[in-house]
């Protein structure tokens, strides 16, 4: 409803009633959404996706969990151990997880926004299912989906050391011989957020993945505010003689993501408070079902259901995989977060 007594428009009344039943609107020709993040992880994997098809388990890859050969040392003789065959491979496999929005379109939203649309609304909605999935799929990463058979995995379980998630990818970890499929799970109660801390806990993991160091960390905007100001304490800004400061060449300070020991660490709204992943995307990614890569099935009509409208079904099929959980780590319980 128009808005009475405020600048040239007249108070509640007659002459109001009589403009606001005279005068169209001044729209924007535009929606302003209120209500979403942004998705800078889920942005990442999308981008390095890698295709999924059909058939049982549509992700499955061999993995080796111990040495397939035995050796021994020799002696002047060159006598060595009789070989053995030694099992040492198995299937770590995942099945597609699919997301299904639906976007209606009633009869009277097509009649009535034919000709007098300000925004429409059919547009909106498909902008929304966008917005949506990207916050379902970014809220996923970061949640232990393991007890819900039609969710995808996330960094929860790519992560995990057995502790909240002992099988993965159909791998017992807590099974005799499969400790290998542990990925690194550090619980600690204190305030880590500096760079001293991190870069040991960096060295740490790097050995404990036999020398790989991970790609990058993320956490928390509000913990990666706390490490930021470790870094602002100590900065320096250097002026140059005979040079100064303009609108064009304006002074720069703080960082919008951080280097330590060449890892690159930044801060994602999903991420909760007092957790950091480290992930190695070498053997951890996104696959995308090829048959659904936010495939639109387009309009159907609702009229076998006694009702004049149409509906179409917005449908994504993902997983996100890690093929060696060693290589991955979470550092979780600390405290020290800026808000």
């Amino acid at each position: 409803m128009p808005i009475p007594g405020q600048g040239v428009v007249p108070p509640a009344g007659g002459i109001y009633n009589e403009l606001a039943a005279l005068t169209r609107r001044a729209f924007i020709p535009r929606v302003v959404v209120q209500i979403y993040y942004s998705t800078p992880t889920l942005m990442m994997l999308l981008k390095n996706a890698q295709r999924s098809a059909g058939g049982m388990a549509q992700i499955t890859g061999p993995v080796q969990g111990n040495s397939m050969v035995q050796g021994s040392w020799a002696g002047y003789s060159g006598a060595f151990n009789q070989p053995q065959i030694i099992p040492a491979i198995q299937n770590a496999q995942w099945n597609t997880a699919y997301n299904i929005t639906p976007v209606p379109l009633v009869m009277g939203e097509s009649f009535l926004q034919s000709t007098e649309a300000v925004v429409p609304i059919l547009d909106a909605r498909m902008n929304d299912v966008k917005a949506y999935l990207a916050q379902q799929m970014s809220s996923a990463l970061y949640t232990n989906n393991s007890a819900n058979v039609l969710m995808p995995n996330g960094f929860v379980e790519a992560t995990d050391n057995g502790t909240n998630v002992p099988i993965y990818g159909g791998i017992n970890r807590t099974a005799q011989g499969n400790s290998f499929w542990a990925g690194q799970y550090y619980s600690v109660g204190t305030n880590i957020l500096n760079r001293k801390a991190m870069a040991q806990y960096l060295i740490q993991i790097t050995d404990a993945a036999g020398g790989e160091c991970p790609d990058f960390v993320i956490m928390s905007p509000s913990d990666y505010a706390a490490l930021n100001s470790d870094f602002i304490g100590v900065e320096n800004i250097y002026v140059t003689p005979g040079s100064n400061y303009s609108f064009d060449t304006t002074n720069r300070s703080s960082f919008p993501n951080l280097l330590i020991s060449g890892v690159p660490f930044y801060g994602d709204h999903w991420c909760p408070k007092g957790t950091m992943y480290f992930i190695n995307t070498k053997y951890t990614g996104m696959y995308l079902s090829e048959d659904a890569p936010f495939e639109f099935s387009g309009f159907y009509s609702t009229i076998p259901m006694l009702q004049v409208a149409q509906i179409g079904v917005c449908i994504v099929g993902y997983q996100v995989v890690s093929f060696k959980p060693s290589a991955n780590a979470v550092i979780t319980g600390f405290s020290g977060g800026a808000f």
